[in-house]
């Protein structure tokens, strides 16, 4: 019953964040598709640092930082544009680094939450 409300509730998670980051490219970036691939990457991504925080392993949130900068920020010439890019990629960085520690939290406590579920349930 635990794996299924922690599998539930980052299933819920997942859908809210999908639904909120398209939201905010098209405002932000007038984009009317909906990009699956950057979807899939971004569960990848939570999925990898929660993993690796519950295995006690924090160093993984600095290969995740180290790589994401490596691999995604731009320097060009126009900086409006490079710095509204910047700025959204840091901010759906950091909110996802912050599901993955809720994810991790939620793990911790599957069976406080679990007990509390069926105490309220019981009634």
């Amino acid at each position: 019953m635990r794996l299924l409300i922690i599998i539930a509730v980052m299933a819920v998670c997942e859908i809210l964040l999908w639904f909120i980051f398209s939201v905010v490219a098209k405002f932000y970036y007038k984009k009317t598709e909906i990009d699956l691939e950057s979807l899939f990457k971004g569960c990848l991504e939570r999925l990898f640092l929660a993993l690796f925080l519950y295995n006690d392993l924090p160093h993984a949130l600095t290969v995740f930082s180290a790589l994401k900068i490596a691999t995604r920020l731009k320097h060009e010439e126009r900086h409006e544009e490079t710095q509204r890019f910047n700025n959204y990629y840091l901010i759906g960085n950091l909110i996802s680094v912050s599901m993955s520690l809720f994810y991790l939290f939620l793990w911790n406590h599957a069976g406080t939450i679990d007990a509390g579920l069926e105490k309220l349930f019981s009634k």
